[in-house]
């Protein structure tokens, strides 16, 4: 088993690489689309300038430019564009630069709500930098070149080896911080992970009473995250191994997701993995999907019409075997009347039968086991004769609007596909850096970093801290309750926005107590030593938000805040229960506003 072999990675991996990546960094922005004034603007928990003072001097964000939510919005808006088009692959080198600078500027804006899925989303995305994941199932791939050889599947650089390493240190690294022996020898840190009242799903709160099967899993996630190194890498049946492993983990984030709130996390996760989908895997899957059939469709396009042989490509590469020819229409005696008397480009299966206009996007369509759904759908009548509409549209201004601006954005081009000597030395370092700051996180490891390393570190947002339950879950966790009274003496629920006082009661799930995972970040770090002037800051905001930003007839006095911690105890004993104190605020000096008026 060759050393290219084990930490290569094949360009259809990497292309569902990017489409999860693309899509992981969509969904993110979609989630903090509704806290988006809350969490990015100066109108929220963390001003800039407050998000600048708690910031290293390294760290930069294009978010500081502007606290306006119209700024904000526009950002959230082109980073949604590039995320699309990465997961298309339309000019994919550069708009994974971009993706990274927006997701590592948007990181950058608020610390305070971030988790360990942003970090290996912002590593991920860093490192995708260096890969050529439009090679394969991209627009990229469709408009390559003629002259530019179609590469081998199989790749192998300094960059998927630094992609595999940073994938692998998720696990083994967080193996080797859970050092509790709540983990190893006890076997209680999913009990304790799933009495996390502000993490544990319903879902949870019922599977926690199987207390054997709690120990096997314990010892499962403890030994998988350890060994993955050995099984993914593993020279000797490398294969099997290597799907069995990625099966385990696999499972393993699936029942993250169902039993935790941890936002992202899994998803994120999931998508790093992909990196380790053997070649055989496409190989095996290529044979059944691109059958025969289906190799022997044949499209004619207009020879005339440099757009419809772009689009042609384009829907062959995302729908069809990667052979099919694609022909000029008016060199075939037998498809030249169908294309003249129809002005449309012809599509036929393998019995010989021509599809034109948008039954032939259809069909194209319909051969594909991903688009083969929207592919049926967009074949239904009425659909059909809207659909027929869109192409005689289409087709009349080929030759105009749309072939000046083919010309303009959808150019063929020479694929980006290897790294030059410098960028692979530049690359080779960057993984050993990565690779020190990952030692440095190991108990006993007595090493500080040089500030000029440290500032690269945060530069870059190469950090890595996997300690997520490490060494030891969380034993506590709890909700807040903020009593507000206004200016009149009135009672407010401020955190539910209602009059009256506040509920202290117990929720039946704490963690659906919060809006979303974002908001319980942020919130569980307040109650933590360190964080007194993070409390300060969401304190302000609630003055600024109803006396400044959303004012009402009545302004915003003073308010506390509580928190009910509720601490796990063993062997199914009730939580220990407590309330905190954390803060009284008042928003202005009534005897100076009285003495001044």
């Amino acid at each position: 088993m060759s050393f290219q072999r084990i930490f290569g990675i094949d360009l259809r991996t990497m292309a569902l690489f990017r489409i999860c990546l693309g899509l992981a960094l969509l969904t993110d922005l979609v989630n903090r689309t509704e806290f988006l004034k809350a969490f990015y603007t100066d109108q929220g928990v963390m001003t800039r300038a407050a998000a600048i003072d708690y910031n290293h001097p390294a760290r930069i964000s294009i978010y500081f430019i502007s606290g306006s939510p119209v700024f904000v919005s526009i950002l959230f808006l082109i980073a949604m564009i590039l995320a699309v088009l990465l997961v298309v692959g339309y000019r994919t080198r550069l708009v994974t630069v971009l993706s990274w600078i927006f997701v590592m500027s948007l990181n950058n804006r608020n610390l305070i709500v971030q988790q360990g899925g942003d970090q290996l989303l912002t590593l991920l995305t860093f490192w995708a930098m260096f890969l050529p994941i439009g090679a394969r199932f991209s627009v990229d791939a469709a408009l390559r070149k003629e002259d530019q050889p179609d590469p081998p599947n199989a790749y192998f650089s300094v960059a998927t080896l630094a992609m595999c390493l940073q994938v692998i240190y998720v696990y083994v690294i967080g193996a080797l911080l859970k050092t509790s022996p709540i983990w190893v020898p006890q076997g209680q840190a999913v009990y304790y992970a799933l009495h996390v009242e502000s993490l544990a799903t319903p879902l949870a709160h019922w599977f926690r009473q199987f207390g054997p099967i709690l120990q096997f899993l314990t010892y499962f996630v403890w030994t998988i995250e350890l060994l993955a190194p050995l099984l993914i890498f593993s020279p000797v049946l490398h294969l099997p191994l290597r799907l069995v492993t990625l099966f385990l983990l696999i499972c393993m984030h699936i029942g993250f997701y169902v039993f935790l709130s941890i936002g992202l996390f899994p998803m994120v996760s999931l998508t790093s993995l992909m990196v380790f989908m053997p070649g055989e895997i496409w190989d095996w899957l290529g044979k059944r999907v691109h059958t025969e059939r289906k190799r022997a469709i044949k499209i004619y396009y207009d020879g005339d019409c440099g757009f419809c042989l772009k689009i042609a490509k384009v829907l062959r590469c995302f729908c069809l075997p990667p052979d099919v020819p694609i022909l000029k229409a008016q060199e075939h005696e037998e498809i030249r009347p169908i294309f003249e008397a129809e002005d449309s480009w012809v599509v036929t299966d393998a019995d010989g039968k021509a599809y034109t206009k948008w039954a032939g996007v259809t069909f194209v369509m319909r051969q594909s086991p991903v688009f083969w759904l929207p592919g049926a759908i967009l074949n239904l009548w009425p659909l059909t004769h809207y659909g027929n509409l869109i192409y005689r549209l289409i087709g009349n201004n080929r030759a105009g609007v749309l072939g000046r601006l083919s010309e303009r954005f959808l150019p063929y081009r020479t694929q980006w596909m290897r790294l030059s000597k410098i960028e692979s030395a530049v690359v080779g370092l960057l993984m050993v850096f990565v690779f020190v700051q990952n030692m440095m996180t190991l108990p006993r490891v007595d090493y500080q970093m040089p500030e000029t390393l440290n500032g690269l570190q945060k530069a870059l947002r190469l950090q890595q801290t996997w300690n997520m339950f490490a060494p030891k879950p969380l034993v506590s966790s709890g909700w807040f309750v903020i009593r507000g009274e206004m200016e009149n003496g009135t009672i407010v629920d401020l955190w539910n926005g209602t009059k009256g006082e506040p509920d202290t009661s117990r929720p039946k799930y704490v963690a659906n107590w919060y809006p979303d995972y974002r908001w319980r970040k942020y919130l569980s770090r307040l109650p933590l030593k360190g964080y007194e002037e993070q409390l300060e800051n969401f304190a302000r905001y609630y003055c600024r938000k109803y006396n400044m930003f959303e004012p009402g007839l009545l302004r915003l006095y003073s308010f506390t805040i509580d928190y009910h911690r509720l601490s796990t105890r063993p062997d199914y004993e009730p939580h220990k229960y407590k309330v905190i104190r954390l803060q009284d605020w008042y928003c202005y000096d009534k005897e100076e506003e009285e003495k001044s008026g």
